[in-house]
């Protein structure tokens, strides 16, 4: 693996904000960044092995049909399940979901995680590792977008871009690839970041990659390039109003 310097992830850092300069104000109006943390873990539970629209789609149907995360606990699975239908293995994450739901209730008094707020993260990591299929993903989840904790929730968008910059190898796991980015990712870039390697990999570094456009070019490692090398600005001006649509 190449070294990767902090001048670097700076640089791209810059380049993905100045090429994707309306992912922050989309995300607000989501409202994803004002969420209590465990809307945050009910919505990275449902993202599991499915795309973002059905994620969405399945989260939407969830909060639709129940008003509280009491009724969602105390739901019958099969209705639950076809709640969240959209969202593959909806069996298991129904399942899941009550489970939490539950246990939560059970030791807290109130289906909330609210009290982690005031946790150091490594034990709030620790504690969401408790449940079943929360994993390191959704555990970093929670802690960038609800708890606002610099710590990189590796996606698919963000493994498949990390490694065609040479930032982690090419035979690292999803999993272990949490630890070497958070060993090498300065604090402050990490939610900016995030949010610039998210959209860069859903838009333009997809697996077959829309290189001619592609504003950090001339940080990226791949070896199987679509095209020769564009005009930064030129690439960086096409994905900032063709997306921002």
């Amino acid at each position: 693996m190449a070294t990767v310097t902090v001048e670097e992830i700076t640089r791209v850092t810059g380049l993905l904000q100045r090429a994707y300069p309306y992912i922050l104000a989309r995300k607000r109006q989501e409202g994803v960044l004002d969420e209590p943390p465990l809307d945050t873990l009910i919505r990275a539970i449902l993202s599991q092995h499915t795309t973002d629209r059905n994620r969405d789609l399945a989260y939407h149907a969830l909060r639709e049909r129940y008003h509280t995360w009491d009724a969602v606990a105390d739901a019958p699975l099969e209705e639950l399940h076809d709640v969240i239908h959209a969202s593959n293995h909806a069996y298991t994450k129904a399942g899941r979901m009550q489970q939490l739901l539950q246990r939560l209730r059970a030791e807290q008094g109130a289906t909330t995680l609210d009290f982690l707020r005031d946790w150091p993260t490594d034990a709030v990591r620790a504690y969401l590792r408790q449940f079943p299929g929360v994993g390191e993903k959704s555990t970093a989840i929670v802690c960038l977008f609800a708890l606002h904790r610099p710590v990189m929730p590796v996606d698919t968008h963000v493994y498949r871009v990390t490694q065609r910059l040479g930032w982690i190898g090419a035979t690292v796991s999803a999993e272990r690839a949490h630890a070497l980015l958070a060993a090498l990712l300065p604090p402050a870039l990490v939610f900016p970041l995030h949010l610039g390697l998210w959209e860069h990999g859903r838009v333009t570094c997809r697996p077959l990659p829309h290189c001619a456009h592609c504003a950090i070019y001339a940080d990226c490692r791949y070896s199987a390039k679509t095209a020769p090398p564009p005009a930064v600005d030129a690439a960086i001006a096409f994905t900032a109003t063709a997306q921002a649509a």
